[in-house]
């Protein structure tokens, strides 16, 4: 077995307008990792190649104790009390319990698995690994893809894959046999403020209010900004700019903020709020001039 010699196989964002030979697992939000094992030896490669070992001991530790010959495709996340928390993956010391989250099976005691049939690898890996010591066998889920779409959203899970029953394993392909459904939420919030890059816009600073009547900065988004967008912004900074952030909580200065007075609302996409109240992956969608700032309200967005 060559160690990090693989990419792991990646699903598409496609809808499945027919199901059959489909099963679904829960979308697992952390860090996609492949772990390479030789006995005690053990590699966990990131999907753009590096190594987790040192950020991830635990489960460096944990799989080597296993003394297997084989390769594992999964997610490493951090349990927490609201479940899987991202946010706590950022920092070596988490405070959740980290687990390997492992969802299919490439090597097994140096025989390669990956032409066999996605029902095959996953009776393997099932008959091979038992969930404890940091390790779990990653659930399928019963009923059809809208249920489990209703379910992971009522118990606020990043989403939905569908994986076909015969799909082979393709290394650093994204294919059909595997399809995503990422859950995606939206909210209104005030522009307060830019980020520049010298004279251009590089994204636009946002903020809710509190229940205290206070503005909270939870991120800033630049992507879906259009040409157009940036330019009305830059615009904008003629009319609102003002010498001191109008949020309770702004970051460090680096010179690159420009503060607006609360004037302009704007609809973003996100995929989380996380619970120190900071967008992930915002999207601009629109301005909303239908709306005044004041309505733009923290309350009832966490979760």
């Amino acid at each position: 077995m060559i160690l990090g010699s693989f990419q792991p196989m990646l699903p598409v964002a496609e809808p499945l307008t027919d199901e059959t030979d489909f099963v679904h697992e829960i979308k697992w939000d952390g860090f996609r990792a492949l772990a390479y094992l030789d006995g005690e030896q053990v590699v966990l490669q990131s999907r753009s190649g590096y190594s987790l070992n040192n950020r991830f001991p635990q489960i460096a530790a944990a799989l080597a104790q296993r003394k297997w010959k084989a390769v594992l495709d999964g997610e490493i996340v951090a349990l927490s009390g609201r479940g899987v928390d991202f946010s706590l993956l950022k920092t070596a010391a988490s405070g959740g319990q980290l687990c390997f989250v492992v969802f299919d099976l490439l090597v097994w005691k140096g025989e390669p698995l990956l032409a066999q049939p996605w029902c095959r690898r996953r009776e393997e890996l099932e008959g091979v690994i038992t969930t404890g010591q940091g390790l779990l066998v990653s659930p399928l889920l019963s009923g059809n893809l809208q249920e489990n779409l209703d379910w992971a959203k009522e118990n606020h899970w990043e989403g939905i894959v569908s994986k076909h029953q015969h799909s082979p394993y393709l290394p650093g392909v994204r294919s059909r046999w595997w399809r995503k459904h990422r859950l995606i939420s939206s909210l209104d919030a005030v522009v307060v403020g830019l980020r520049l890059r010298g004279s251009q816009v590089r994204s636009a600073a946002l903020g809710l209010y509190g229940d205290d009547g206070a503005l909270v900065f939870i991120g800033n988004a630049g992507s879906g900004l259009s040409a157009r967008d940036r330019a009305f912004l830059r615009e904008a900074v003629h009319l609102l700019a003002v010498d001191c952030p109008a949020v309770a909580n702004p970051p460090p200065n680096d010179h690159s903020w420009v503060w607006f007075q609360p004037h302009l609302v704007a609809e973003v996409e996100y995929l989380e709020l996380t619970p120190q109240l900071r967008l992930r992956h915002p999207v601009f969608l629109r301005f909303r001039f239908d709306k005044r700032p004041e309505e733009c309200r923290l309350e009832g967005e966490l979760h």
